[in-house]
């Protein structure tokens, strides 16, 4: 009878103290301070007007097959702000011309 009571004893006393330590790990999570979020670089002013003008005279060179000047007017889009909208279709048809000059370049070669 006594080693079954102490045996009883020990498993509320085990269950204790797993309770303890699990309480302890969510209290130390929802009590711990989260890091502050890293801070943004100051950000510039973007001309909206002249990045457009770009993006279009990038656009009607493209289509004229000039990819030197297209990409010179996408380059001076992205320089302008890389993170717009127009920054970011800029950057992918400069990944168009940069495929677009390697072939004709293979072209040439041969």
């Amino acid at each position: 009878m006594i080693a079954k009571t102490f045996m009883t004893l020990e498993k509320k006393f085990l269950k204790f103290v797993l309770y303890s330590i699990v309480f302890s790990i969510l209290a130390g999570c929802a009590f711990s301070k989260a890091a502050p979020p890293p801070k943004s670089p100051a950000r510039k002013h973007v001309d909206a007007r002249a990045q457009q003008q770009y993006y279009d005279l990038g656009l009607q060179q493209y289509t004229k097959e000039n990819y030197g000047e297209a990409k010179e007017a996408f380059e001076q889009v992205v320089e302008l702000g890389p993170n717009t909208a127009l920054g970011q279709k800029a950057q992918e048809n400069l990944k168009k011309i940069q495929r677009i000059l390697k072939t004709l370049e293979e072209i040439e070669s041969k």
